[in-house]
């Protein structure tokens, strides 16, 4: 007899609702599964949070040798991959709808500065380019963060030898490929000096399941590009092998009464 099988006579019965052992465990509903995977990601989050906090208190004190630092700057890293994963997981088991407000991009994004600069490594000089004159995004504010996080990862990846990552707020026309009406919109991109994608590449970009990492899943740009269009907007690629590449992110604006 094989290692590891039964005989046809000893194997079990499927645990059904209608078949023997239904009674000793009782069918999982969705709804059961949905609330179990709920529970384990806000539990998996509440791990996260100290670790997170820990590790950018011993940065912040430059504790331990440059390598040491060097690898604090990976865990931190690590840790808000895990956080964006757990998110996107509990917007799949629990979908959230869009709620949609004036924001105002620069009250948007000077808070989140300090933690888009803790995932990127030291190397990695991150710059805001925000047009002084603005009229607010109508967007779901956390929905536009979860995307910076992801482009800013996805940016990180692609410059392992350092340089400037740039986030610029604009008020500029779509490209003509956007499916909205003439009217301005809200720019909000990120540009890096990286690898760069060449022209196959870069029609793939996007398509879930691409990845130009061999440990990639290619759900970061599949996923910004599915937010950016449940609000309206669009996202825009350009790119040239070891030239960087930039990702527009384009937003409805509430132009009314506003005057430039």
């Amino acid at each position: 007899m094989a290692l590891g099988r039964l005989p046809a006579h000893q194997t079990p019965a499927p645990l059904t609702s209608g078949g023997r052992g239904s009674e000793a465990v009782p069918a999982v509903t969705a709804t059961d599964s949905r609330l179990l995977l709920s529970s384990i990601v806000h539990d998996f989050n509440n791990l996260l949070t100290p670790i997170v906090t820990i590790l950018e208190e011993l940065q912040a004190r430059h504790v331990g040798t440059s390598r040491q630092l060097k690898k604090i700057d990976g865990a931190i890293y690590c840790a808000f991959c895990a956080k964006v994963l757990a998110r996107q997981l509990l917007d799949f088991v629990n979908p959230r709808p869009v709620s949609l407000e004036p924001v105002q991009i620069r009250q948007l994004l000077e808070p989140l500065e300090t933690a888009l600069v803790s995932t990127l490594s030291p190397d990695i000089r991150l710059k805001l380019d925000i047009a002084e004159e603005l009229p607010p995004a109508f967007i779901d504010r956390q929905l536009v963060e979860r995307a910076l996080l992801n482009l800013v990862l996805n940016a990180r990846d692609a410059m392992p030898e350092g340089g400037d990552l740039t986030i610029t707020a604009a008020l500029e026309f779509p490209p003509a490929s956007h499916p909205g009406g003439p009217e301005r919109m809200i720019r909000l991109s990120v540009a890096d000096c990286g690898l760069g994608m060449d022209d196959q590449t870069l029609k793939m970009a996007g398509q879930p399941n691409f990845s130009t990492r061999t440990n990639g899943t290619g759900l970061g740009l599949a996923t910004v590009k599915q937010l950016m269009e449940s609000l309206g907007g669009g996202l825009s690629i350009t790119s040239a092998p070891r030239r960087g590449t930039t990702i527009d992110l384009w937003m409805p604006a509430l132009l009314a009464g506003f005057a430039d």
